[in-house]
């Protein structure tokens, strides 16, 4: 009787944890969460001032959003969908991303150029290293020993080992990077650089260097799970550029919602979700056909900068 209650208790808890994505909407201080299954808005989180970032861990059962106009970020229960905590930032968080292991919160402050280090046991444990100028997208590699940081200001990536919180390298990419992404292996390295309308494409063990041009102001990429395909948000064009990664060519450029922002793959699904700032809605796309098939309405000026589906 008792294997029988552990196996149900076991398939309650797999039930309750549902595939979802979480929306940080700007204009209206909320996070709308989407059930991706039913492909529907499920619930409505008040949270900070003006979220722009989010964090998602599994592990953990949480999503972490930055709050730049209130200096904070909330600390969201994943089963519940409650804000459970507030953590006060003293500056303005935009970027975040939490490392693989679920051990450590990074935070870009803006204004005040640097990455802080939230220890997830413990809210009050935090660190900071300085990063010039103006630090935006941030992503950790799979083993939780590198973090990697867009400096928006000085066109660079800064290359941050997570022991020691010190800059290791500094590699010069295009005007702007702002949103950053990793190959699933964390071979290789993608920078959109917004000024220059291109993507720079970095192998993390030699440094060596590739340029794609996308189109009008890119925001943000992602990679497929395989790292066959990049996707690119290019917010003043209304489209999501697809690039084979083999060939370096733009395979197609897919028309979605108005100033598309924030990006996310969903390898369980192979499709790609898009937060629209101008239409307050998320596009879905199929990766296997590079067709929308849906929108769905979300809030006022959805931004969901980071890896927003858990």
């Amino acid at each position: 009787m008792k294997n029988l209650a552990l196996i149900f208790c076991v398939f309650l808890c797999a039930c309750a944890q549902k595939h979802l994505a979480y929306i940080t909407n700007q204009g209206e201080n909320t996070v709308s969460v989407i059930d991706i299954a039913q492909q529907k808005v499920i619930e409505t989180i008040a949270v900070g001032k003006a979220p722009v970032g989010v964090a998602v861990s599994k592990k953990l059962q949480r999503a972490f959003i930055s709050n730049v106009d209130s200096q904070n970020i909330s600390v969201i229960d994943t089963n519940t969908q409650k804000v459970l905590d507030r953590i006060a930032i003293k500056g303005s968080p935009v970027g975040i991303t939490i490392s693989p292991d679920s051990k450590t919160l990074y935070v870009a402050d803006w204004f005040s150029d640097r990455v802080i280090a939230i220890s997830s046991a413990n809210y009050a444990e935090q660190k900071e290293v300085i990063v010039e100028k103006a630090p935006a997208g941030l992503v950790v590699s799979p083993d939780s020993k590198t973090l990697y940081v867009a400096a928006r200001d000085s066109n660079e990536i800064a290359v941050v080992d997570t022991t020691t919180l010190k800059i290791g390298k500094r590699v010069k990419v295009g005007k702007h990077p702002f949103g950053i992404n990793l190959s699933a292996d964390g071979d290789t390295l993608y920078a959109v650089n917004v000024y220059d309308n291109s993507v720079s494409i970095i192998d993390t063990h030699t440094w060596a260097q590739s340029l794609v041009k996308v189109g009008d102001h890119p925001y943000c990429a992602v990679a497929s799970a395989d790292n066959k395909i990049l996707y690119v948000t290019n917010t003043l064009d209304d489209n999501v550029a697809v690039i084979d990664l083999a060939t370096h060519k733009i395979l197609a450029n897919i028309e979605v919602g108005s100033t598309p922002e924030g990006i996310a793959y969903d390898a369980a699904g192979n499709r790609v979700f898009i937060a629209s700032w101008g239409d307050n809605n998320v596009s879905v796309i199929d990766a296997k056909t590079n067709k929308l098939l849906q929108k769905i309405k979300t809030g006022d000026k959805s931004r969901a900068f980071g890896n927003f589906i858990l």
